[in-house]
């Protein structure tokens, strides 16, 4: 009986195809980042700060602006503030007495003040001249020091180069010596030996006196300059003396004129500047209260009641404010770019953010690309930030997202799996298969998509396209458009 002939499998049944589509394409960008605040504040005090005192508020909690924050010891403030009203006080009673004239007990007190400025005057030239004596007998007592200890140095190295001389002599003698008069060369060499061991004696003396000629100079140099600075500081106090005394007597005779319009506006000059101490002071005083600055959520709170508010740590999140405030609205996403997206991202682009851990899908528009670049393990990035429109309440700043920006779209695009076009050059082709027939076809494309490739020519919608095979099977040769073969 004749065997039944075996039907021929078809080559083309089981490639990987694609069927030429046509649609709404859309091409995206994707990144990660996290989500902020476009108002964030890490609010200090304002004033000089202190110790914590009172901590008004908690992590999460929402603040109205001027609600208080954080109080600070106000101890300080307050006795700055006594001492200035004291001396708005002095000030409003010097001007009295500006306005009154001098009194016989005012002008005795005068003239006590004046004797008095004479007698400092007087102690400080007594003092300065004995600075001026204590520097001259310094600088000469220092200059004789340093000069025996360098004769003792200099006499050192005379002796030193001596025993150097000898030496060379001898050995010089050695070498002219007859190698057969072993007496003469036994004594030579003994003198040698003993040259060398006094010279190593002499040598230990002179760096012994060159140690101590340094630590002369060094001496000299240290008392010079103390000496040298009493003396600057006693002229000083001379000078500032001369300074009191002519101010003082200045003062006196001004007093003694009786009251001018001058002197009038120099009393009331200073109520001012005594009423601008107090106003210091009381602002000191508001200033040991931190408040909100605006409306909105406590993200951090680095203030410790007993600890100083000049050195707070900065928390995990690395905000470094006694208070970290921010601003639920205007949330934002902050992503890097990878340099071969970036050139797709514009501003005023839509985009997704995606919150992983909580699931929430949110919109987002592109509101900034930095024209700087940054780099991270040698990776080329652009940061790019993204406006949340409208998010939930229960977004939080500091949440992981996920963005896709949407960079491009086309309403009715004929496209294929970007997998299925081969580059070549500057050419792009896709094999297309018609009736069991493989055919290479040079494509035009158009923009790449996140489901596929626009194509603007060389296909039809509902063309069958082959796929590049994952099973790592070799590939049936086909012939291409053109009348050309392979591929």
């Amino acid at each position: 009986m004749a065997a039944l002939a075996a039907p021929r499998e078809d080559p083309t049944a089981h490639l990987p195809t694609a069927t030429v589509q046509r649609g709404f394409l859309e091409a995206t960008v994707t990144a990660s980042g996290n989500i902020e605040s476009g108002a964030t504040a890490s609010l200090q005090m304002r004033g000089a700060g202190g110790i914590v005192a009172k901590v008004y508020v908690a992590t999460g909690q929402q603040v109205s602006r001027g609600d208080k924050l954080v109080r600070v010891d106000d101890t300080d403030a307050r006795a700055q503030l006594e001492s200035a009203l004291v001396a708005l006080d002095s000030a409003e009673a010097s001007l009295r007495t500006t306005t009154q004239g001098r009194t016989s007990a005012e002008r005795q007190a005068d003239a006590a003040a004046i004797a008095a400025a004479e007698q400092n005057l007087k102690n400080a030239e007594r003092s300065l001249a004995a600075a001026q004596d204590n520097y001259d007998l310094v600088k000469d007592q220092q200059a004789e020091l340093v000069g025996i200890a360098r004769d003792a140095a200099d006499a050192a190295q005379r002796v030193v180069d001596l025993g150097r001389e000898q030496l060379a002599a001898l050995e010089q003698q050695l070498s002219a010596t007859d190698p057969a008069d072993a007496a003469a060369i036994a004594a030579l060499e003994a003198q040698i030996a003993q040259v060398e061991s006094q010279l190593a004696i002499d040598k230990a003396t002179l760096k012994t006196a060159d140690a101590s000629l340094a630590q002369a100079k060094r001496t000299r140099d240290t008392a010079l300059q103390q000496a040298r600075q009493s003396l600057t500081s006693q002229t000083g106090s001379r000078d500032a003396a001369k300074k009191s005394l002519a101010q003082q007597k200045a003062t006196v005779a001004v007093n003694q004129q009786g009251p001018k319009p001058g002197n009038v506006d120099a009393a009331n000059a200073q109520v001012e500047s005594a009423q601008l101490q107090v106003d210091k002071a009381r602002q000191a005083i508001e200033d040991t209260v931190l408040v909100a600055p605006f409306d909105g959520v406590v993200s951090t709170v680095n203030a410790v009641v007993g600890q100083s508010s000049a050195t707070v740590v900065a928390s995990a999140t690395g905000a470094s404010g006694l208070v970290v405030l921010v601003n639920p609205e205007g949330l934002r996403v902050t992503a890097a770019i990878a340099e071969a997206d970036a050139t797709a991202v514009q501003v005023g682009q839509p985009a997704t953010v995606n919150l992983p851990a909580s699931g929430i899908d949110m919109s987002g528009e592109v509101i900034a690309v930095n024209i700087a670049s940054t780099v991270s393990n040698n990776v080329v990035q652009y940061l790019t930030t993204v406006s949340l429109t409208d998010p939930p309440a229960e977004v939080r700043v500091g949440q992981t997202s996920s963005l896709s920006i949407i960079t491009g779209s086309e309403e009715d695009a004929l496209f294929v799996p970007t997998s299925a076009i081969t580059v070549d050059g500057a050419s792009s082709y896709v094999t297309r298969l018609a009736d069991g027939v493989q055919t290479r076809v040079e494509v035009t494309t158009g923009m790449v998509g996140t489901t596929g490739t626009q194509i603007l020519s060389g296909l039809a919608e509902g063309d069958i396209v082959v796929l590049p095979s994952t099973g790592g099977a070799a590939s049936l040769p086909f012939p291409a458009a053109g009348g050309s073969t392979g591929q």
